[in-house]
């Protein structure tokens, strides 16, 4: 690094931390406080409204999704997104531990179907 900055003309100066995530702030505080209820909350509100956001999109585009093409091609965007982002929530909230790297998916079990009166 040094190598490189002199290179440039210009001073090594150390490293410097990064930007702090906001959420990860929030988590830190939250063990700070000793309570988790207030990031929950906040959490589930963005969630809240970033689902409804893209819900109410691929909603309105599924009702004019035969007009004509351009229509369509905006509808198979929204719902893309759409189902990308409940599919993204729902593998985070089912993952079992931080290091559940994708164990078990597309098991069998995970997966099977049963009539309902067997």
């Amino acid at each position: 690094m040094r190598v490189h900055r002199a290179g440039e003309g210009a001073p090594y100066t150390g490293l410097k931390d990064g930007p702090v995530d906001p959420v990860a702030a929030m988590a830190d505080q939250a063990l700070a406080d000793g309570a988790a209820d207030d990031l929950a909350a906040r959490i589930a509100a963005h969630l809240t409204g970033a689902m409804r956001e893209k819900f109410e999109r691929a909603h309105a585009a599924s009702l004019v999704k035969d007009r004509d093409v351009e229509a369509g091609r905006e509808f198979v965007e929204a719902y893309v997104d759409y189902m990308h982002y409940v599919e993204g929530v729902h593998a985070a909230i089912a993952a079992t531990s931080s290091h559940d790297h994708g164990a078990g998916k597309g098991d069998a079990a995970e997966h099977e179907h049963r009539p309902a009166d067997r």
